[in-house]
C-alpha cells in the first residue's frame, strides 16, 4: 500500500519535487553540514538568550524552559525554514512536498516540546525564587568564597556571589546544554531531506524509495508510532499524578501509578519520545545511523549529568534535612525501583502495561486512519 498515491491528503498534485541542493544528503559529511553546526549557531544563540533572561531575573530555571522550546525551534528550522530558504518553495509548499513520515516527526516534536513547555512554564511561574536543584551552583561560589569553610561560607556576601556565579553561568551551565542539544536534534536530522513520494509529472507517475511503508519498513513505522506514544503517556501520566500525589498527601513521595514502574518515568518516556524519530526516519526512508547519537545523547544527559542524578541528589540533601521519614522511604524506595529502566519484576505491573496498551493502539490507530484516509 502507497504511502501518497495521487489522491492522498497529505500530498499535493500542483508541486513537482525539486531537485535537492548537493549538500542534502543522508552521508555524515552531509548531516555535519546541513544540520550540526547550523543546530549548534540555533542552541548557542538561543542559550545566549535564556542566559540573559536568567540573569536579568536571577533565575537559573530559564534553561528549564529552553529545553523543550529549542528543539522545536530546531526541527521547524530545518524541516521548513531552511527548504524554504534554500529555493524549494513557500513554506506551505515545503510541507505539502514533505514525506508522510517526515511530517509525523515534525508534528512529534512540536506536540511533544510544546506540552513540555507548557507544563515547565507554570513551574516556574508557580515559585517565587529559583528551582531548588540550582541552589548547589550557589553553593560553589559561597564555598570557595568562605575558602572551604562552610560555616564562612554562609556569612560572605550573597549579592558577590550571585554575580560570580553569573559571570561564570553561560560556558559552565548554558553552553555546555547547548551542545548537548545539539546532538540530542541528530535524532530528527532528516527531517528536512527528501519526500519518499513525489510525482514526477514529466512521467506522469509516482515515483518513491524501495519499500515505501510495505514489509519491514510498514512494521518499524508502527513501532515508531507506538514508541511515541508510550514515551508522552509516560511524561502526561507522570506529571499529572505526580501533582495530584503532591495535593493528596504531601508528607509522602509519591510510588503509584507509573510511578511504580521506575523512579524517573518521565525521563524514560522522554527518552522513548526521542527514540521514536529516528526509527521513524528509518521507516520513511530518510536514515543515517548517526541518528541514533541523538536519543543516545539524550539518554546520557538524563540519566548521568543533569537528570535523575541531578534530582536525586537534590532530593536527597532536601529530604535529610526536612524529613527523617520522608528520607528513609526514599532510600528504601531506591533499593526496590529501578531509576530509568524497568525492572524484571514490572513485567507484573498494571501500569507497565497500560503504558504499553496506550502505544499500542496508537500505532493501530495510525494505521487504520491512514488506510481509511488513502481509500
Amino acid at each position: 500500500m502507497d504511502f501518497h498515491p495521487p489522491n492522498s491528503p497529505f500530498t499535493t498534485r500542483r508541486l513537482a519535487h525539486p531537485p535537492l541542493p548537493p549538500s542534502t544528503t543522508t552521508n555524515t559529511l552531509g548531516i555535519l553540514s546541513s544540520h550540526l553546526f547550523p543546530s549548534l549557531t540555533l542552541h548557542t544563540t538561543l542559550s545566549l538568550a535564556a542566559y540573559t533572561a536568567g540573569r536579568f531575573t536571577d533565575r537559573l530555571d530559564s534553561k528549564d524552559l529552553l529545553w523543550p522550546s529549542a528543539f522545536v525551534g530546531n526541527v521547524w528550522y530545518h524541516g521548513v525554514v531552511w527548504p524554504y530558504m534554500t529555493g524549494r518553495g513557500g513554506a506551505w509548499e515545503v510541507l505539502c512536498q514533505m514525506g508522510y513520515g517526515n511530517r509525523l516527526i515534525l508534528t512529534g516534536v512540536t506536540v511533544w516540546g510544546c506540552r513540555l513547555f507548557w507544563k515547565v512554564f507554570w513551574r516556574v511561574k508557580g515559585r517565587e525564587r529559583d528551582d531548588g536543584r540550582y541552589e548547589r551552583y550557589r553553593e560553589v561560589v559561597r564555598v570557595q568564597k568562605g575558602k572551604g569553610d562552610l560555616e564562612k561560607a554562609v556569612e560572605v556576601d550573597e549579592g558577590e556571589v550571585g554575580r560570580e556565579m553569573w559571570n561564570s553561568a553561560f560556558f559552565g551551565i548554558f553552553l555546555p546544554e547547548a551542545f548537548v542539544q545539539t546532538f540530542v536534534s541528530l535524532g530528527w536530522c532528516g527531517v528536512g531531506y527528501s519526500a519518499p513520494y513525489y510525482h514526477d509529472f514529466e512521467s506522469g507517475v509516482w515515483v518513491g524509495l524501495d519499500g515505501g511503508g510495505e514489509g519491514w519498513r510498514g512494521w518499524v513505522h508502527g513501532v515508531a508510532i507506538g514508541v511515541f506514544a508510550a514515551g508522552l503517556a509516560l511524561e502526561v501520566l507522570a506529571d499529572s499524578q505526580l501533582g495530584r500525589g503532591k495535593k493528596v498527601d504531601k508528607g509522602k513521595i509519591v510510588r503509584g501509578g507509573v510511578w511504580s514502574i521506575v523512579r524517573h518515568p518521565n525521563y524514560l518516556g522522554d527518552f522513548l519520545v526521542h527514540l521514536s524519530f529516528p526509527l521513524m526516519a528509518l521507516a520513511d526512508g530518510v536514515f543515517n545511523p548517526i541518528m541514533f547519537v541523538g536519543p543516545i545523547a539524550n539518554y546520557i544527559f538524563l540519566r548521568f549529568i543533569a537528570g535523575d542524578k541531578e534530582n536525586e541528589r537534590y532530593q536527597m540533601k532536601k529530604y535529610e534535612k526536612e524529613s527523617a521519614e520522608k528520607y528513609e522511604e526514599y532510600k528504601q524506595w531506591k533499593r526496590e525501583k529501578n531509576s530509568f529502566w524497568p525492572g524484571f519484576g514490572e513485567v507484573g505491573n498494571l501500569w507497565t502495561w497500560v503504558v504499553i496498551s496506550i502505544g499500542g493502539a496508537a500505532a493501530v490507530g495510525e494505521f487504520y486512519g491512514r488506510r481509511a484516509l488513502l481509500a
